[in-house]
């Protein structure tokens, strides 16, 4: 097979020959039996950046069908690209049994050095963006520029996370137009299927229309918004809820936290006024902190992940809302408190009691470079 043939997926975490050619002799010369060797045992991983490789495992000697693999080597590392050997047949090696993988251990664990973030990985199981990679850098997909005024414009971006209905992902090269955005920074990007049933990846950069502070001021619009992507969760509905986030004031439930030379007070002077005066007369009765009081967000909890939760209106928290003190945030500052948490939060959820939207923490910094819609 070539690789022309079969794709990346082939190769990756698999344990295949190559043939031994000249070149190839040479740099495996440290190598137990490289001098008998007419193939060498390979296995398959992707570096993000140099794309598909190749790490050669040992030497072997293959006769028809059949292979025999002499020990490797654990103080040389040589790999192969896939694209110094795309055009040679190779052949994969069953290792259901794991033998393979327990002879050469020490090289494997070396190799999974390079796994990618979960996302990534993931990625790399979308078949439908096969026709948008790159031939060897199979992280790196084309996405199409959008922007009113503008050409459509190709641009390399390399995939570093996944949303419910988006992929995040870094530009790796300058745009020639000006669409706000330069190499190195992050976008969003969707797909879609064209007319004529091909995929097509596509960032829309088209900047939206202008509110006032007083459009946001109540919370509706964010809500209405989510509400409307909730129903329809379409890439301008998306990016419309991200922009009025950018602009939006949020409420941030917290718990109150006293030195404990207040909390000591208070509580002497709350037993005082009972024993004293009864129960009731604590009734609009005031009490003066000497010390700095703190308020600390609370966190919400989903299984092994945890959120940081905001509110459009202080209304929306309902009966929850009534157990913290509450303070308003620009939602900017809310992403930095979110960031700062001790906890590492996942993500922002808003409103998460009534319909809830939930910011992934990847694309935070999305939202901050957004231009603000606020004229």
């Amino acid at each position: 097979m070539k690789y022309s043939e079969t794709g990346f997926r082939a190769l990756y975490k698999q344990f295949c020959t190559f043939p031994v050619t000249e070149t190839v002799k040479k740099v495996i010369s440290a190598f137990p039996g490289a001098e008998q060797a007419n193939c060498v045992l390979t296995y398959g991983y992707i570096d993000t950046a140099a794309g598909v490789t190749m790490e050669i495992i040992a030497a072997g000697i293959e006769k028809g069908d059949r292979f025999r693999f002499f020990d490797g080597n654990d103080k040389v590392t040589i790999k192969l690209r896939i694209g110094s050997v795309e055009n040679e047949d190779f052949s994969i090696i069953d290792d259901s049994d794991g033998n393979l993988k327990k002879r050469y251990a020490d090289k494997i664990e070396m190799i999974n050095d390079y796994d990618a973030p979960e996302d990534v990985e993931k990625s790399r199981g979308f078949t439908f963006l096969d026709n948008c990679r790159d031939k060897y850098c199979v992280d790196d997909v084309l996405v199409f520029l959008t922007k009113d005024g503008l050409d459509p414009e190709g641009c390399w971006v390399r995939i570093i996370g996944l949303g419910d209905h988006f992929i995040m992902g870094t530009l790796l090269n300058e745009p020639a137009q000006n669409f706000g955005y330069h190499s190195g920074e992050k976008i969003a990007f969707f797909v879609e299927r064209t007319k004529d049933d091909k995929i097509l990846c596509y960032s829309n950069m088209t900047p939206s229309m202008k509110l006032t502070a007083e459009d946001l001021a109540d919370g509706s619009m964010l809500r209405n918004a989510i509400h409307i992507f909730n129903q329809e969760r379409t890439e301008p509905h998306f990016i419309d809820v991200l922009e009025f986030l950018r602009d939006s004031n949020v409420w941030i439930p917290c718990n109150t936290i006293m030195s404990d030379e207040d909390y000591a007070d208070m509580e002497r002077a709350i037993m005082e006024t009972i024993e004293n005066d009864g129960p009731d007369s604590l009734l609009g009765k005031t009490f003066t902190n000497k010390n700095s009081i703190r308020l600390v967000p609370d966190i919400l909890q989903n299984g092994e992940k945890f959120f940081f939760p905001v509110f459009s209106s202080a209304e929306e928290m309902g009966e929850y809302g009534s157990h913290f003190s509450k303070i308003e945030k620009h939602f900017l500052e809310a992403i930095d408190l979110a960031v700062n948490n001790k906890q590492n939060v996942s993500g922002i959820v808003i409103d998460a009691f009534t319909e809830p939207f939930v910011l992934e923490r990847e694309i935070f910094d999305i939202v901050q470079k957004m231009k603000t819609r606020i004229d």
